[in-house]
């Protein structure tokens, strides 16, 4: 009941022909965006200071502090978007961070 001539769900996309067109129901998987950008200027901009501060990257040593307070200023000002490569550096800090609080 599940698979029929090689198709996976055959129930399930029979259901959904008769509510929903064929072209969205036959296209392939997609992800979805969030706004990692704006959350970091908005509501994650006090986490993201505190992880990214100058004298906290400096006394922990992974991280050259420069380009980070460099790329952080940036996107700040919306000059450039800095969130994703921003972001690998807050989710080591936040793991540093709650593996020192062990």
């Amino acid at each position: 009941m599940k698979i029929r001539n090689g198709q996976g769900k055959w129930i399930l996309r029979q259901v959904l022909y008769k509510y929903v067109p064929k072209e969205l129901v036959e296209r392939p998987k997609s992800g979805f965006g969030i706004p990692i950008d704006s959350w970091l200027r908005g509501p994650l901009r006090e986490w993201a200071e505190a992880l990214l501060d100058e004298t906290r990257l400096r006394q922990e040593e992974f991280f050259n502090p420069q380009p980070i307070h460099e790329k952080w200023a940036e996107h700040l000002s919306g000059k450039r978007n800095w969130a994703y490569h921003l972001w690998d550096v807050l989710m080591f800090q936040g793991w540093l961070e709650s593996v020192k609080l062990k």
